[in-house]
């Protein structure tokens, strides 16, 4: 049975990964398997993702999901090469905040590893340092031969893969300069919201290299094929209103808000209707992306049912019925 967020982190010890969780009452939250992925190591494929994976149809067991209100909840993660992300999960929100904390390496990506359930997730760079993510610690991908390099670019992509198709909104919160895989990181996520200074830049081809994280692809999903192009040859410092006006950004916050309360701000818009209905909709949007129209179809029928004549639904009927 897949474990809840709200539970714990799940970590595989053999990464040299720890973590720390709090308390979690008794109260239980049910929700459909299939579409929820309840907890999830970013680096490793569940039974559930399998089945997606192969595009295979969803089926109708659930599984428990303790959930609690007015608790906020931090695990921090820590890698042996001393990279940090700090996770936390508001239970009364239903957002995660995930904070790439390594400003020694520029907030490096060896440390993300771990997500869980809610409604969204929230990606910011550590409020000390400068950066939102610089991507691969340098120190680290110098030393990587061609096949080394080829399992470091499968294993990224399927860590920002399950980013991406976890049935919760993401955004990345971007402060500070983005670069590399960091502006890689920024295209897994389903919304980019900037501060004023902040700037992504797509540096791979001064490096020598190609984007190697899904970037490049995602980029081109996300503002076209001939505007990827000229951003990914000319690697262009993106600044937050030239963003905005390729498609990029979303939002540009004020210069006299914090980013971290800005984007959240600006994401409740959007996660204002229950846990399951909210991760249904992130559901059906990636199904329409990745999946034939028939197959597409199939999956929303799944989804429309396992939410229809649940209790959401039957309190929204009962409040028209009574206007």
């Amino acid at each position: 049975m897949l474990q809840a967020i709200s539970r714990r982190a799940v970590l595989p010890a053999r990464l040299g990964l720890k973590a720390m969780s709090s308390r979690a009452d008794n109260n239980e939250y049910f929700y459909q398997t299939d579409f929820s992925h309840a907890s999830v190591v970013l680096g490793e494929t569940t039974a559930s993702m399998a089945v997606d994976q192969k595009h295979q149809s969803m089926n109708a067991n659930y599984a428990p999901h303790n959930y609690v209100n007015n608790r906020m909840e931090r695990t921090s993660l820590k890698d042996a090469s001393g990279g940090k992300v700090e996770l936390h999960r508001n239970f009364e929100t239903g957002v995660a905040e995930i904070t790439l904390s390594n400003p020694e390496k520029a907030n490096a990506l060896s440390g993300l590893r771990v997500l869980g359930g809610g409604k969204a997730v929230i990606l910011f760079g550590d409020p000390e340092g400068s950066n939102f993510c610089a991507g691969a610690d340098l120190h680290t991908i110098r030393q990587l031969g061609t096949k080394q390099g080829g399992m470091m670019c499968l294993f990224m992509q399927n860590v920002l893969s399950r980013l991406q198709r976890l049935p919760l909104i993401s955004v990345a919160a971007v402060s500070g300069r983005a670069t590399g895989g960091g502006a890689e990181l920024t295209t897994a996520c389903d919304f980019r919201v900037m501060s004023p200074d902040a700037s992504i830049q797509f540096v791979q081809a001064k490096m020598g290299m190609s984007p190697g994280f899904g970037g490049g692809s995602r980029l081109v999903r996300i503002v076209g094929p001939r505007t990827a192009l000229k951003l990914l040859t000319s690697t262009q410092m993106i600044s937050s209103e030239e963003a905005l006006n390729f498609g990029l950004s979303d939002s540009t916050v004020s210069e006299t808000k914090d980013i971290c309360q800005a984007a959240s701000d600006w994401l409740g818009q959007y996660t204002a209707a229950p846990v399951d209905v909210v991760r249904a909709m992130k559901t059906v949007v990636k199904h329409a992306t990745e999946l034939t129209l028939d197959q597409a179809l199939l999956r929303e029928k799944h989804v429309f049912t396992s939410l229809w004549g649940g209790p959401e639904q039957r309190k929204a009927f009962a409040k028209v019925s009574q206007k």
